[in-house]
């Protein structure tokens, strides 16, 4: 069974043939520009990816121009991104939804704790407590995948390992890139608006005032 076969078998909808033909069409397009996704730790399929971010991060819990900040960068060397299958939406969207299982990415402060080492940490598969990292796409009948760009959008929650202890956020860090191909290679993800980072106190003790993810690796 081909690819493309298997997503038109995976489809449910009032109007079988027209779903078929339409779900074929886009999926001819998806394949044309997506790397074939592999086996993750858990079993399901998605991809590896080396992950670069760089984020500005903040002290104090308002944001001022006057209060302490940093850019810092931070490697994922391996992140697990689970892709789910393809499904065909009531408007004749094609719609994908991704999971970041595993997310590490280490960084040195230069600025706000000088030679000291940052942790993000992102996805269930390292800690089945947080709340899970999700993301969206949806593909509209006239649009081209792989020539017009499409909107993805991901809701981030995180913990930052930090000389101030282990923070996070309590709002998803809401992530946007304009993408033509999957995975997203050298198509960043940009925050929007800004993030308060919470202690297990309950206390805002940082904000990260903007976030540029990448990947810029595929790992087989």
């Amino acid at each position: 069974m081909t690819v493309i076969d298997d997503l038109r078998s995976r489809i449910t909808t009032v109007d079988p043939a027209s779903a078929s033909a339409l779900l074929h069409a886009k999926a001819t397009q998806l394949v044309d520009v997506m790397i074939p996704r592999v086996q993750l730790s858990d079993g399901t399929l998605g991809f590896r990816a080396r992950v670069e971010t760089t984020i500005v991060l903040q002290l104090g819990d308002t944001v001022s121009a006057d209060a302490p900040r940093e850019e810092i960068t931070l490697v994922a060397e391996c992140s697990e991104i689970r892709l789910h299958d393809p499904v065909l939406t009531l408007d004749g969207d094609m719609r994908l939804d991704l999971e970041t299982v595993s997310y590490v990415a280490t960084g040195v402060s230069k600025v706000l704790w000088p030679g000291q080492e940052l942790r993000l940490v992102v996805g269930r598969g390292i800690d089945p407590m947080m709340r899970a990292t999700t993301g969206r796409m949806e593909v509209s009948p006239l649009t081209t995948f792989g020539v017009d760009p499409v909107r993805s959008t991901q809701e981030v929650y995180l913990v930052a390992e930090t000389p101030l202890g282990r923070l996070h956020n309590r709002d998803a860090a809401i992530m946007h890139c304009q993408l033509t191909r999957i995975p997203p290679v050298n198509q960043p993800y940009r925050q929007e608006g800004t993030v308060r980072l919470y202690n297990d106190a309950g206390i805002v003790c940082a904000i990260k005032i903007d976030t540029e993810s990448v990947i810029t690796e595929v790992l087989h």
